[in-house]
C-alpha cells in the first residue's frame, strides 16, 4: 500500500510538472521535457531491476551453503 502511494504521489507530481510546463512554454517543450524524464527513470528502473536479479551462483553464501547441505 506504501508503494502504491509513493507512485501515486509520484505521477502526480510528474502531471503537474508537465502541465506547469505546458502552461509556461507551450506543448512542444513540455513533451519533450516530459518523454526525456520518462526515458532517464526508466533507464533508472532497468538499473536497479538488473542489480537485485542477481542469481543464486553470484551469491557467496548462498553458493557456500548449498555446498556444505543447504540453507538452514
Amino acid at each position: 500500500m506504501r508503494q502504491f502511494l509513493l507512485d501515486t504521489l509520484g505521477l502526480a507530481g510528474f502531471g503537474a510538472l508537465n502541465y506547469g510546463l505546458y502552461l509556461r512554454f507551450g506543448l512542444a517543450d513540455a513533451l519533450i521535457y516530459g518523454g526525456s524524464l520518462l526515458l532517464v527513470m526508466a533507464l533508472v528502473a532497468t538499473r536497479a531491476n538488473k542489480r537485485n536479479s542477481r542469481s543464486a551462483d553470484d551469491n557467496p553464501i548462498i553458493r557456500d551453503a548449498e555446498r556444505n547441505g543447504g540453507l538452514r
